[in-house]
């Protein structure tokens, strides 16, 4: 089914399941978030890649309001909820642009175990090796997430390309096979503790 949506152009990228703070200024974004507080719906956020933007991707809602200035900025936490993909686009009279969506799903398949329990080692030990503690909630949070792969890889310290990858993959198997990959390579290139820290401590997003 096709749904209009109304969408945000950053470079940035949210995963389903993550959380993230904005500070909202442009006075086209103001009233575009302003609409979606009093009707309670969300908006899309897409990356800009190459100055263009994406065609996928993911939809999200305010989860809190943490300030509003008198010149009607806002700081903002925005909860990503699920992927789509961009049929058509078009001009809201605000300024902001409206897309046609499509929802874009995971092929079917059956996730395998023993790439989450390799996954979750390799994390754990890229983490170690980093002297870097994680929050509990983090991986409370990770406990209970239903696709490990996205909570990951917000704490990989993945490059915005990367992330932009990793994010139009189809399948979990394959969302955990490329951090693995990913983690592997961090380990054969780098052996500083602090480098590594750095590497996976590069991120915006809140537990």
């Amino acid at each position: 089914m096709q749904l209009k949506i109304p969408i945000f152009p950053l470079n940035l990228v949210v995963f389903p399941g993550s959380k993230y703070p904005l500070h909202i200024f442009e006075e086209r974004y103001k009233k575009l978030l302003n609409k979606c507080l009093d009707s309670n719906t969300g908006f899309g956020i897409i990356s800009l890649i190459d100055k263009k933007i994406s065609d996928v991707g993911v939809y999200v809602i305010i989860s809190e309001v943490i300030k509003t200035y008198d010149n009607g900025e806002l700081d903002i936490v925005v909860a990503g909820i699920e992927r789509f993909i961009i049929n058509s686009t078009s001009k809201h009279s605000d300024d902001y642009y409206m897309a046609d969506v499509f929802k874009y799903f995971d092929e079917n398949e059956v996730v395998d175990e023993k790439l989450i329990d390799e996954l979750q080692n390799d994390f754990e030990e890229i983490v170690e090796l980093a002297n870097y503690k994680l929050e509990e909630v983090f991986w409370s949070n990770l406990k209970s997430a239903k696709l490990k792969s996205y909570k990951i890889a917000e704490k990989s310290g993945m490059s915005y390309e990367q992330q932009h990858e990793f994010l139009i993959l189809k399948s979990e198997n394959e969302r955990l096979y490329f951090l693995i990959n990913y983690f592997n390579l961090i380990k054969e290139k780098v052996n500083n503790a602090d480098l590594i820290k750095k590497i996976i401590v590069n991120d915006g997003y809140l537990n």
